[in-house]
C-alpha cells in the first residue's frame, strides 16, 4: 500500500459537499448491492482529530493517511477490518505456535488482527516507510511491538526466512507491486511444506488484463497497477508448487463493504465543520479512487478473489 502525495490546492467546503454528491449519485446508487453481514462502521462525528492523538510518526500529519484511517477504522486503509481478517482466517486453523507473513500491511491493521485472532506471531511487510514506521507506532501502542511487527521492504527483496513460516496472508495488495513473480517466489520459498497461503486481490476476469475498461481505471489509480488475471496468478502460483484449491469472487462482499463505509463516512460530514487543513482534497482524493474501483468491479473486467493454496512437498515436483 502506497499513499501519493496530495496537491497542495484547496477546495472549499461547497465545492466539496457538490463534488461529493456528484460522485455518490453517479457511482453508488444506479444499483443496490446485495445484503452482506454487518461490519460496523467508524463514526465521524467527533472531533475529526482525536485519531491521531499521542501519535509521533510523521504519517499521521498527511491528511491522506488521516482521512483514509477515519474511513475504514483505526490501522485500516481499505475496507473490512478486524471482521473480515477473522473470518478469512478462520478455516486456516492457526494457531499461537505458528508463524505469519503479512504482505502488504499498510498502517498493520490486518497485521494485528491476524495475532489478535490466533495468537501466532506475525511479521508484516510494507513498501511504504511512511506507513511501515506508523504501523510499528500503533503496534507499540497496542503493546505488540515482537508479536506484531511492521517492516518496509522492497518487491526484489523480501526479508523472509526460507521454510520458516507457517502461512502468508495478504489482502488487496499485490495488485500495486511491479514485481509480483519475485514476491509470490518469496512467499513459496519461506513457507515450510503444507504451509498455507491465503490472498485477496483485483484481477481481471478475461486472459488479457487490458481493455477499455481496464485501461481506464488503471490510468485512474492514484499507484498505477500491475493487474493480473485470474488464470495468469493461478497458474503462476501453481506453477511453484502450490495446491491451489480456492479461486472465489469475493467482488459482491468488496463492493457492500466499500459502499456502507463511504456511505457512512459522507454522510456524516457536516459542511458547517472546519476540517483539518488539507483534508478537504484528501476527502476528494479517498472517495475518487473508491469510486473508480467500484466502477471498474461493475464492468465485470475486474473482479476481487480469494484465492487459497497449500505448499506441497518440492520433492513431489
Amino acid at each position: 500500500m502506497r499513499i501519493p502525495h496530495l496537491s497542495a490546492g484547496l477546495v472549499k467546503e461547497g465545492q466539496l459537499t457538490k463534488r461529493l454528491q456528484a460522485w455518490w449519485q453517479g457511482y453508488y446508487f444506479e444499483a443496490e448491492p446485495e445484503p452482506e453481514p454487518e461490519v460496523e462502521a467508524p463514526k465521524v462525528s467527533e472531533d475529526l482529530d482525536s485519531g491521531t492523538l499521542g501519535r509521533d510518526s510523521a504519517a499521521w500529519s498527511d491528511p491522506r493517511v488521516q482521512v483514509t484511517e477515519k474511513v475504514w477504522g483505526t490501522g485500516y486503509m481499505s475496507p473490512g477490518g478486524d471482521v473480515q481478517v477473522q473470518d478469512l482466517i478462520k478455516p486456516l486453523g492457526l494457531d499461537s505456535s505458528m508463524m505469519i507473513v503479512d504482505i502488504g500491511a499498510g498502517l498493520g491493521g490486518t497485521t494485528r488482527a491476524l495475532h489478535g485472532e490466533t495468537g501466532a506471531w506475525v511479521s508484516g511487510f510494507e513498501v511504504s516507510p511512511l506507513l511501515s514506521d506508523a504501523a510499528m507506532e500503533l503496534s507499540r501502542i497496542a503493546g505488540l511491538t515482537r508479536k506484531a511487527t511492521v517492516e518496509t521492504f522492497e518487491t526484489e527483496n523480501l526479508p523472509l526466512r526460507e521454510n520458516g513460516y507457517n502461512a502468508v496472508f495478504s489482502k488487496e495488495a499485490l495488485f500495486t507491486m511491479d514485481n509480483k513473480e519475485a514476491v509470490f517466489q518469496s512467499i513459496y520459498n519461506c513457507l515450510r511444506v503444507d504451509g498455507q497461503l491465503l490472498i485477496t486481490d483485483y484481477l481481471a476476469t478475461k486472459p488479457e488484463a487490458t481493455g477499455g475498461t481496464i485501461d481506464e481505471w488503471v490510468e485512474q489509480e492514484p499507484i498505477r497497477p500491475n493487474l493480473w488475471s485470474l488464470e495468469q496468478t493461478r497458474s503462476f502460483i501453481a506453477d511453484l508448487g502450490f495446491e491451489v484449491r480456492i479461486t472465489e469472487d469475493i467482488t459482491p462482499a468488496l463492493r457492500g463493504q466499500i459502499l456502507r463505509g463511504l456511505g457512512a463516512f459522507t454522510s456524516e460530514l457536516d459542511p458547517k465543520v472546519k476540517k483539518p487543513r488539507g483534508w478537504n482534497p484528501a476527502i476528494l482524493a479517498e472517495v475518487e479512487m473508491w469510486a473508480n474501483r467500484v466502477k471498474v468491479l461493475e464492468s465485470g473486467d475486474v473482479a476481487a478473489f480469494r484465492i487459497y493454496g497449500r505448499k506441497f512437498d518440492p520433492s513431489l515436483k
